[in-house]
């Protein structure tokens, strides 16, 4: 058995580096397209009729049921057949089509889910308040909706991104030559020599790619929420003010008769606390059962 060659991966790094380019341009046309298809299964979902909901939901429940290989080999041999029907000859176009094509319907299902939950995270509330000061529906959504919804969405996003970056090693079975392709292609040359050199050179390449992802990611983050945190330390400020004044109030049961009278204190102060009330409503109930019995008396004589 031939032994391990640590230098190998140094030699073989430089061959596939350049092909991070096809597997990033793979990745960018994945997501402007299925960036696009999701947003519009999530308008059909949030937004649309019976019909459409039915539909958007269907589709991306059979997207999700099926392998990502057995789609990329569907498209690969199934559009050109189907094209050819109406008189569209695509049998010469590039591997890259038919592989962006097919992450497009896989990414544009896992897209739609992230837009949904993150517009549905947002409060109602807000959109009615751009509205009541005087912006449009558009306004409202640009200004008020999207920085907000798009901070939520991100951390699945960037999931969903490396997701599809590692599922796009299936396209060189189609013959796209992109890092596990050339990969492949140094193993064959070598005669399936030094096949652990050159997979751990890609799993460095891969990983790297991973990194900065991940960086990006948090930077745009950060850069989001930077309107979002001082009014989030505001609101956690005000509730433990809140806290220490109403704690003694809460003791006392005053509470618990502001929320049975009107019902717009609503503070939860925890088991001891909440204990602390139900004894103290245990006491006003015996004040009210003498008091009652007080009155009676005082009637019979």
């Amino acid at each position: 058995m031939r032994p391990f060659k640590p230098t190998f991966i140094f030699e073989v790094l430089p061959q596939i580096l350049p092909y991070t380019l096809v597997t990033l341009g793979i990745m960018l046309g994945t997501v402007f397209f299925g960036g696009l298809l999701g947003l519009l299964l999530a308008a059909g979902k949030l937004k649309g009729g019976r019909v459409l909901r039915g539909l958007a939901s269907a589709y991306t429940y059979f997207i999700r049921c099926v392998p990502s290989i057995v789609m990329l080999f569907i498209i690969y041999y199934g559009l050109p057949e189907l094209l050819l029907s109406f008189g569209i000859n695509i049998n010469n176009a590039s591997k890259a089509v038919f592989v962006i094509t097919t992450f497009t319907f896989m990414f544009g299902a896992s897209m739609s889910e992230v837009f949904r939950s993150a517009y549905l995270a947002i409060d109602p509330g807000q959109s009615e308040a751009g509205l009541s000061i005087g912006l449009g529906r558009w306004q409202t959504f640009r200004r008020i909706i999207l920085p907000q919804a798009s901070a939520v969405a991100l951390p699945n996003f960037t999931n969903a991104l490396v997701n599809l970056m590692k599922e796009g090693t299936l396209a060189y079975t189609i013959g796209l030559i992109d890092i596990m392709g050339k990969g492949q292609l140094i193993i064959g040359l070598n005669h399936g020599s030094y096949a652990l050199e050159t997979y751990i050179a890609m799993f460095v390449v891969y990983w790297v790619l991973t990194l900065l992802i991940e960086a990006v990611s948090k930077r745009l983050e950060k850069h989001l929420l930077r309107g979002l945190r001082p009014h989030e330390e505001a609101v956690s400020k005000e509730k433990s003010v809140s806290e220490k004044i109403l704690y003694p109030i809460y003791e006392t049961g005053i509470l618990n008769k502001l929320k049975q009278s009107n019902g717009f204190f609503d503070v939860s102060m925890g088991k001891a606390r909440s204990a602390g009330s139900k004894s103290s409503e245990t006491e006003n109930d015996q004040n009210r059962f003498q008091r009652t019995q007080e009155d009676n008396s005082w009637k019979l004589n």
